[in-house]
């Protein structure tokens, strides 16, 4: 633990400081005083003003996995069963994408994008077109 605890010290561990320093991917929305502050030619032209002023909310894209091969070797072992076959060995994305029958998606593309995709809906909203949010 104290080597995890002196690795770790200088990362952050708030939203408001992961969000500013770009350690993490959000989902932006428009506030009721966004609005308000558009409706009287008041917003701010960057996002971190935006942000501090409250006129932009966002909250934090949570990566959830489940590794659905390694826990069904998992599940197989716990079971006793005998029968553990390849899951017994290691878990393997090209085994999991053959059994799917598809290729697997890069979660870290799909948050940027989410990312990417609300700043945008909010510059828009808020019409803010030549503000770059990103």
């Amino acid at each position: 633990m104290t080597v995890l605890n002196k690795q770790f010290a200088a990362f952050p561990d708030d939203y408001p400081s992961l969000r500013q320093q770009g350690l993490a991917y959000f989902r932006y929305s428009v506030s009721a005083a966004g609005l308000v502050a558009k409706a009287r030619g008041e917003l701010a032209d960057s996002l971190d003003g935006l942000v501090e002023q409250g006129h932009l909310g966002f909250e934090p894209l949570i990566y959830e996995d489940f590794l659905p091969v390694s826990a069904a070797g998992i599940l197989q072992s716990n079971l006793g069963d005998a029968s553990r076959g390849c899951y017994g060995q290691s878990s393997s994305r090209d085994a999991f994408e053959r059994a799917l029958g598809a290729p697997l998606l890069d979660e870290l593309a799909l948050y940027a994008a989410t990312h990417k995709r609300s700043l945008e809906r909010c510059a828009e909203q808020l019409d803010l077109p030549g503000l770059s949010l990103c």
